[in-house]
């Protein structure tokens, strides 16, 4: 009895003894996660600390023209190792697109757009009156999605989701950064926005005398330049990762000169929609 009760204490002691071993390493698991998390998000965090100052920079140089061909575009990064991980950059030009947070205000420049947009997807009028409706009782808004509760079907969605934006300044569209979509919607002229895609891809950028010589007028509602950007970094490290998605805006400040400043920032996957294809 005596030799039993020994072994029966050996057992109990040694399973209470496995239960602290195995506590302590999910604990310190659970610490070792938590710091990879920590230092993958101060990585994307000086990710986008490298946008503002790259952006900020550019409106000191380069003031009249954005374009993919300026250095704030090279900031993008694949893959690229970094002790313990990866890291990954995008950075895009918000401005590709109409801002639909323009239909807060009676603009009729606004307006006139929204039709475009409306023919070319093949909205009904009382579509687009909704959509409006929607816009100025609950704008602005900082995500497209709701555009799908307003009876449309999912090709006009999808359609829909390449031809608008949602930001929160006043916004142009640039030339610099829309796609063919966007230019033959306002130009109404295929051929013309073919012209204006085939020169901005073998020089880089349009210029406002880039237009004259193919005989193309700026689009209203247009411009050649862009003041809020798109940055999303993705980091792992270990087997943790972090994602990080920035609205960067430049603004004139008090003085005249132009503020470079984050005006929106999203954890994980929870970005707006139109920042899907970054």
């Amino acid at each position: 009895m005596i030799l039993v009760n020994v072994l029966l204490f050996i057992a109990i002691a040694s399973g209470i003894l496995l239960l602290m071993i195995s506590a302590e390493d999910t604990g310190l698991e659970r610490g070792l996660r938590m710091r990879e998390a920590a230092r993958a998000m101060a990585v994307a965090r000086g990710g986008e600390l490298t946008a503002v100052t790259a952006l900020r920079r550019d409106a000191i140089v380069a003031p009249d023209n954005d374009n993919r061909t300026e250095p704030w575009a090279a900031l993008s990064e694949r893959s690229a190792p970094i002790e313990g991980g990866t890291f990954e950059l995008a950075i895009a030009d918000a401005q590709d697109r109409f801002n639909i947070n323009a239909l807060m205000k009676p603009d009729p420049a606004a307006l006139e757009i929204l039709n475009k947009i409306s023919a070319a997807t093949a909205m009904t009028p009382e579509q687009a009156a909704r959509a409006v409706a929607a816009i100025r009782q609950f704008g602005p808004v900082t995500d497209l999605r709701p555009l799908g509760q307003i009876g449309l079907s999912d090709v006009q969605v999808t359609r829909l989701y390449g031809l608008l934006t949602a930001l929160p300044y006043d916004s142009l569209i640039n030339l610099n950064a829309a796609s063919e979509d966007m230019i033959t919607v306002l130009t109404g002229d295929a051929l013309a926005s073919r012209r204006i895609v085939e020169l901005r891809a073998r020089q880089g950028y349009l210029t406002a005398p880039d237009l004259d010589t193919i005989h193309v007028s700026m689009p209203a509602g247009t411009s050649l330049t862009s003041n809020m950007y798109w940055v999303r970094t993705k980091v792992r490290i270990g087997d943790t990762s972090q994602q990080l998605t920035s609205l960067i805006t430049r603004r004139d400040d008090a003085t005249g000169h132009k503020s470079t400043l984050v005006v929106g920032r999203w954890t994980g996957s929870s970005g707006p929609i139109q920042v899907s294809g970054l």
